[in-house]
């Protein structure tokens, strides 16, 4: 099932129906959860509904963000891959290819995305914040988590080192209650954010990697951390 994983862009179809590739550190995403389909677009977020039957797939009006990417190309091949994807009616999984085909021809081909979080690192961009809210980390305060193959999870909250015991299964995600320094952070903002992120971490049940960033939900599906992958 196409809903199994999160997926990157390799190949669409141009006006004459030849395939070709995206521009180069652009590839759209695309992700699925419950009845809702979202990603990047080459520039912009995007998110809208889809209908999954079989081998038929349909997606619903789509919406986006509204930013502007002036790097060549970027742009027109946003708007290519939204019409091209609002052009579908048939998918096909192939080990870990995703194929998107409108009338029996191609228009979008897919690579999933690796969901193994061994011997990578991540930086917090944003949390929820228990009050309904979704919001960025404190400027210039790292927040950080990097995943050991041997199931050990470290990383600075702001301004406590942590440690913690992570493991994974098909999606699913159990962290373990950490230990952490205990030095006092002199910004009560700083500290709130600290105390607030390691108690998301034990309440993260499921994750989910997309091209360069990494989300965790609760056992509600509701998205209460998202990272970035560290250039480190």
């Amino acid at each position: 099932m196409p809903t199994g994983h999160a997926w990157q862009l390799t190949e669409i179809a141009d006006s004459d129906e030849t395939m070709g590739s995206p521009v180069a550190s652009t590839a759209p995403t695309l992700a699925f959860e419950d009845d809702r389909a979202a990603g990047n677009a080459s520039c912009n977020q995007y998110f809208g509904s889809y209908e999954l039957d079989g081998s038929s797939i349909t997606f619903g009006p789509l919406a986006s963000t509204e930013m502007f990417c002036a790097d060549p190309g970027v742009m027109e091949q946003e708007a290519a891959y939204l019409t091209a994807l609002q052009s579908v009616d048939s998918w096909a999984v192939d080990d870990e290819t995703l194929t998107f085909s409108s009338g029996g021809t191609p228009v979008l081909v897919y690579a999933a995305i690796s969901q193994d979080l061994a011997r990578t690192s991540w930086n917090l961009i944003a949390y929820n914040n228990g009050t309904g809210g979704f919001q960025s980390t404190v400027i210039d305060v790292a927040v950080t988590a990097a995943f050991a193959e041997d199931g050990t999870l470290s990383g600075s909250s702001g301004c406590n080192n942590y440690s913690a015991s992570w493991e994974t299964d098909n999606g699913s995600i159990e962290i373990s209650t950490g230990v952490s320094t205990m030095m006092a952070c002199a910004d009560e903002q700083v500290m709130a954010q600290e105390t607030r992120y390691l108690e998301l971490l034990a309440l993260a049940d499921t994750y989910r990697v997309d091209a360069g960033t990494l989300e965790m939900f609760d056992a509600d599906g509701m998205r209460v951390l998202q990272y970035l992958v560290s250039a480190g």
